[in-house]
């Protein structure tokens, strides 16, 4: 999941550098502004997530004027939300805000708690309204040619199973392909309906039904029309439900009664709808664990894995990496318009002695970094970012807790990755929410 950006508009210093604490803390990248003109540039120049707006500045400190006026200039360009706040709270101002197109309002001094779902809320909600419903469906595995023995033997279950409408868990590392195995179960299944994905990590727990079942207009605040769910997006088709493992038990009860009835309601309505979509589901979790924890339902797991298939890792499919290679080589060389370089045979020895800790979405990112860095026909070793295995790999950990070891090999990955989260992570075998969970955990910053 991509870092979000939020811009803090505010003329004190104490103000900006308390958001930046507490926001920075949880994740979010932050961008400050103490004057209005400041603010204009920062919204020129980068990419921005969410506004937090003072009202008031320099030339008056009561009306909000100049607030109002910087929401009026928003709305002539497609900007960012806005969330209003004040030292000076009053209804008047926080509804001339909102008519102005501020999408909420605190006051200060704020609660930390309040504030942080504002601002996970409004960010989910911007997402969701940029997102299509529907995911473009490439061809991408059948393209591929697989080598190894794990992975032919994966292809003649996919094959199998495609055409009927089992529900199917996928499971494996981060990075092994389970998006392009479950577009691939769509694309040879029989359905006539969209592929639809959904990260269930990435939902707030407060949209959780909105994003699914959908919602009618007045529903909630921000709720001005009404909205498909995923589930109704995907009749009779595909659902896929990646990172299924992360759901809290309240909304594992909730997406439960929906896959036992096959019925569910738009938030805000009481007409009941039918859901007519076939479910896959993807994790790296270890759901032996969360069972045995009492962290995921029984009946859920149960309902959702019908068929299970394990996705090998990149390390247990060596036969594949240099067909894998010179396909994202061509992929990549075809979407940036370049030559298309060779691999030298020094390099196809590296890129196979390699460990590949990120499968085969790190051996992507690999290959299209080489391919835009590179200034001759041919890739030798010296054009892969290469990482050193991690020390947690090769180190003997000592007797220790086990909080006190996950804060060591958190501090190890991220002092391998040079304090790069997202390279954290896949040293870790995580996802990057993941990671910024237990880096908020053990109070470990990241850049």
């Amino acid at each position: 999941m991509t870092t979000k950006t939020i811009l803090v508009v505010d003329d004190k210093a104490d103000v900006r550098l308390s958001l930046r604490f507490l926001l920075s803390n949880h994740g979010y990248q932050i961008l400050e502004a103490n004057w209005l003109d400041e603010a204009r540039a920062q919204l020129k120049s980068n990419q921005v997530d969410l506004v937090l707006l003072d009202m008031n500045y320099q030339l008056d400190t009561t009306s909000g004027e100049e607030g109002l006026s910087f929401l009026k200039e928003l709305q002539s360009f497609e900007s960012p939300p806005v969330i209003a706040m004040t030292a000076w709270s009053s209804v008047s101002l926080a509804v001339n805000a909102m008519q102005l197109g501020a999408k909420d309002f605190f006051a200060k001094p704020w609660d930390n708690k309040a504030v942080l779902d504002l601002v996970q809320k409004h960010i989910a909600l911007s997402a969701i309204e940029k997102k299509p419903t529907t995911t473009e469906l490439p061809n991408k595995l059948s393209e591929v040619k697989w080598h190894s023995e794990a992975m032919l033997a994966l292809q003649r279950q996919l094959d199998r199973i495609a055409k009927t409408d089992a529900s199917v868990l996928l499971r494996g590392e981060n990075g092994t392909g389970k998006t392009s195995i479950a577009h691939y179960i769509h694309q040879e299944s029989q359905l006539s309906g969209p592929f639809v994905s959904v990260n269930m990590a990435a939902i707030p727990e407060a949209l959780f039904e909105s994003e699914l079942f959908g919602h009618k207009k007045g529903a909630f605040t921000d709720a001005k029309q009404d909205r498909q769910g995923r589930f109704e997006a995907a009749q009779d088709g595909t659902l896929f439900l990646d990172e299924i493992g992360s759901l809290g038990l309240e909304q594992q009860t909730k997406l439960l009664r929906v896959l036992e009835s096959k019925e569910y309601e738009r938030v805000g309505d009481n007409q009941t709808h039918v859901a007519n979509c076939r479910i896959v589901c993807a994790s790296n979790a270890n759901f032996e664990t969360l069972l045995e924890q009492g962290d995921f339902r029984t009946d859920l797991y149960f309902r959702i894995n019908t068929i299970e298939l394990e996705i090998p890792s990149l390390q247990n499919r060596h036969a594949d990496i240099l067909y894998l290679a010179e396909y994202f080589i061509s992929l990549h060389s075809k979407k940036y318009q370049l030559a298309t370089p060779l691999l030298t045979e020094e390099a196809k020895v590296a890129l196979m002695d390699y460990h590949w800790p990120g499968n085969v979405r790190e051996l992507s990112h690999f290959m299209a970094r080489a391919v835009l860095m590179s200034e001759d026909c041919e890739l030798t070793a010296k054009d892969f970012a290469f990482k050193a295995k991690s020390a947690a790999a090769t180190t003997e950990l000592s007797l220790m807790t086990l909080d006190d070891a996950e804060r060591k090999l958190l501090k190890m990955a991220m002092t391998q990755s040079h304090n790069n989260v997202e390279d954290a992570a896949l040293l870790l075998g995580i996802s990057k929410s993941a990671i910024y969970r237990r880096l908020d955990k053990f109070n470990i910053k990241s850049k």
